[in-house]
């Protein structure tokens, strides 16, 4: 054979071999089709629901994206977590449709107070993943009394909520108060030097929006944080309706409400009046108002930040016994959710949900002598005080920040324990009502609107 025709026939097996090459997907000198393509060389994919309340697509995006790095360099897998802010007032309606239909999510947002509630619906933490001793280390004391039962592990917190004390620093400074009251008697007394009434005795500046049942935010747990206060000393320091029972809770709800009573001196809120607690601080109506840390956000934006307030601790009963009411949403793993997986994903969707809860709660980088977590991204983004101990003390740390109060009071943090919190709200907000529009100065009026509620309450366990 001569040389032209050996030639030929070289160059169109190569052709031929060139075709099958790319017909198979093959890129050049790889050793296909007898090993896997490229294309099985890629992460496996997988999609993860998860739903929420309060917290926005743009809250999570940063986090979200770093497990989806952390998890393609660790397991090999191209995980998706696709994030839905529910409608607030309908959101436990909603969650619990969608797990009674098998419709998702894998993962959900849960109240603080649900977990006898959902536990059946929910999963433990995958053993190894965590011990007990290690959540203690990691997490304020709340969390276990929350979120851990028949020793198991639930969830892993990312923040704790408290109300803590919002403050007008010009109307504090031109009744010569120079500090925030520690106590509730310091609080009353404040509270009579801002007050400004009129010839006719009606209020025209609140020393605090404090007393009211319906026109002030949250004003159920203001109640239940003074009566954990007051049994701080007493047989039962539990958050749970047996709490009220207590000589020490009749003091504290009679306290609260005796904010609305005329013949005060520090009486400081009219109980007939329209305006919202929120809005009465806002305005400049109320010098003083008990917030939950996201009404930081609210108050900045309907002032434009032209109003100049400050926040601090909750007053307390007792400075070396303190007691703060948390109420906060922590993430959960959906029994027996399917999820979106590509062929060839062994995990379960289970496994990989509690791998993100355990990631956004935990994962951190050490930069010099600090670390770095992850979440820290989630909780600037959301405005939220820390629940892992370690940025807890960051953010007490951040002289002038507005969230280092909340951050400082997770520590002391306490929780309300009924999980039908929405009924047990109007039953407390009831309580308050009957309390303020009869007569308060009957001792038996006291008395028996709380026992209507403990029984009332009873009865939604």
């Amino acid at each position: 054979m001569n040389q032209g025709k050996m030639a030929a026939i070289i160059i169109a097996v190569l052709v031929v071999i060139g075709m099958a090459w790319t017909y198979l997907h093959c890129t050049p000198f790889q050793s296909c089709p007898w090993s896997r393509s490229t294309a099985d060389k890629s992460p496996k994919k997988v999609t993860l629901s998860f739903y929420g309340a309060r917290d926005t697509e743009e809250d999570w995006s940063d986090i979200i994206a770093k497990f989806k790095t952390y998890e393609q360099n660790n397991r090999h897998l191209n995980v998706t977590v696709e994030y839905k802010q529910l409608d607030q007032y309908n959101y436990e309606d909603l969650v619990y449709d969608s797990l009674v239909n098998k419709k998702g999510p894998n993962i959900f947002m849960m109240f603080n107070s649900w977990l006898p509630k959902y536990q059946a619906r929910i999963t433990e933490m995958p053993s190894g993943m965590m011990t007990m001793d290690e959540f203690e280390k990691n997490f304020v004391p709340v969390a276990k009394n929350d979120l851990v039962k028949d020793g198991k592990i639930y969830s892993m917190p990312l923040y704790i909520d408290t109300p803590a004390l919002f403050y007008n620093k010009e109307m504090f400074y031109n009744a010569g108060i120079t500090r925030p009251p520690e106590n509730w008697d310091e609080f009353a007394d404040d509270v009579e030097k801002l007050t400004q009434l009129d010839k006719d005795g009606k209020i025209t500046r609140s020393g605090a929006a404090f007393g009211g049942a319906k026109y002030v935010n949250r004003s159920q747990d203001i109640a239940m944080l003074m009566v954990m206060q007051n049994n701080m000393k007493a047989d039962d320091t539990r958050g749970n309706p047996v709490s009220f029972g207590t000589s020490e809770a009749k003091q504290a709800v009679k306290l609260y409400t005796d904010f609305t009573n005329s013949s005060n001196r520090f009486y400081t809120w009219d109980y007939n009046s329209q305006i919202y607690s929120i809005d009465a601080f806002i305005q400049g109506t109320a010098a003083m108002s008990m917030n939950y840390s996201y009404e930081i956000a609210n108050i900045d934006s309907k002032t434009q930040d032209g109003l100049d307030y400050g926040v601090a601790l909750m007053p307390q009963k007792y400075e070396n016994n303190k007691a703060n009411y948390a109420s906060y949403w922590a993430p959960v793993v959906a029994k027996g959710a399917e999820c979106v997986k590509e062929d060839g994903v062994t995990m379960s969707c289970e496994d990989i949900s509690w791998d993100f809860i355990n990631f956004v709660a935990t994962h951190a980088t050490q930069e010099g002598n600090t670390k770095k977590y992850d979440i820290e991204s989630y909780l600037k983004s959301a405005n939220r005080p820390a629940a892992h101990v370690d940025i807890i003390e960051k953010q007490m740390g951040e002289i002038g920040s507005k969230l280092a109060p909340f951050a400082e009071q997770t520590l002391t943090a306490k929780s309300w324990g009924n999980a039908n919190n929405k009924k047990s709200d109007e039953v407390l907000l009831n309580m308050l009502d009957t309390i303020i529009t009869t007569d308060t100065a009957k001792k038996k009026t006291v008395e028996s609107a709380m026992k209507l509620a403990v029984d009332n309450v009873k009865e939604l366990e």
